[in-house]
């Protein structure tokens, strides 16, 4: 578990680079104990805990859909502003946005908010303990580095002693 310096949960995680979940593709990860799926639905990014409200089944395993209108017989729109998670297991949709049902007003799937930070911003709240990290997979570039000598690096805290 990972602890802000007042000692409470961490409450935001970093999950990946943006790239790492390309549009219409989701990650499950793991935080404080919960299952979430993380969507890519356009360029945006939402978040839902992955337990359907109905049965408890892994709702993020289901498929992605939008809202079909039919205003007549014959005629059929697909809505692309109004997107669904549909349940593995008996197909209820869940509004990506609120988490609310169309088959049952009653049952709500949890959302959880995400949100696209900066990458020194995120570096700095990782630093204070502020963040936590999901679990890989993260790919890095990784170069040869060979040292040819010691350095001198200069800190603006106080002395304490002499370089050794």
């Amino acid at each position: 578990m990972t602890t802000t310096e007042k000692g409470s949960r961490t409450t935001r995680f970093v999950v990946g680079r943006v790239d790492e979940i390309p549009p219409g593709e989701r990650r499950i990860v793991e935080a404080n104990g919960r299952e979430i799926g993380v969507f890519n639905i356009g360029g945006r990014f939402y978040a839902m805990a992955n337990r359907c409200p109905h049965l408890g089944a892994p709702l993020c395993e289901g498929g992605v859909v939008n809202e079909i209108e039919s205003a007549v017989p014959g005629e059929v729109r697909l809505d692309e502003g109004r997107t669904y998670i549909t349940c593995p297991y008996h197909n209820w949709e869940f509004d990506v946005e609120d988490g609310r049902s169309s088959w049952n007003p009653k049952l709500r799937a949890r959302p959880f908010a995400v949100a696209l930070e900066g990458a020194d911003d995120v570096k700095a709240a990782l630093d204070r303990g502020e963040l936590g990290r999901i679990p890989g997979p993260y790919t890095a570039e990784t170069v040869d580095v060979t040292v040819e000598s010691d350095y001198i690096v200069l800190s603006l805290r106080p002395a304490r002693g002499g370089a050794k």
